[in-house]
């Protein structure tokens, strides 16, 4: 996965380049998450490097180190330079308004997980898209209630 990553980012720019890290977001509801996510990585040599909550946002995250590869003449990483860190923030579902609970858990599909992350990889998803109002609703519901105007 990691050199499969790191082929698209050269694909793009061919330059030696280095990213600090990647940030992924998800839903802590049934099957998906951090658990899910990280555990994907996991199995790739990323280990975690620690976790933060944020309870006003209703967010918690974990951020993971990647695995040390030694290539000779880069030193490390895959290719062009070192792996980044990664970044996975889980919006925690059951702390949301019931009305946002509903729409968000009706395009999960209860086997997401691994599944739901590979696909997504390869440019498909394995739930439907989104209506414009559902995701207006959850864009209201979050700017109202997480959102400080004054602190963006």
């Amino acid at each position: 996965m990691a050199k499969t990553v790191w082929e698209l980012v050269q694909s793009v720019d061919n330059e030696k380049i280095s990213y600090d890290h990647f940030f992924f977001g998800t839903f802590k509801v049934d099957g998906y998450g951090i658990e899910s996510l990280s555990s994907f990585f996991m199995d790739y040599g990323y280990k975690i490097g620690g976790r933060l909550e944020f309870p006003k946002n209703k967010v918690q995250l974990v951020w993971l180190s990647p695995p040390d590869i030694h290539v000779p003449g880069d030193g490390h990483g895959l290719g062009n330079g070192p792996l980044p860190r990664l970044v996975i923030a889980e919006l925690l579902v059951d702390e949301l308004s019931p009305e946002s609970q509903e729409i968000i858990r009706k395009y999960l599909k209860p086997e997401g997980g691994k599944q739901a992350i590979l696909s997504s990889t390869l440019g498909s998803l394995i739930w439907e898209k989104p209506t414009s109002a559902d995701f207006n609703q959850l864009v209201k519901y979050i700017s109202d209630n997480f959102l400080d105007i004054n602190n963006i």
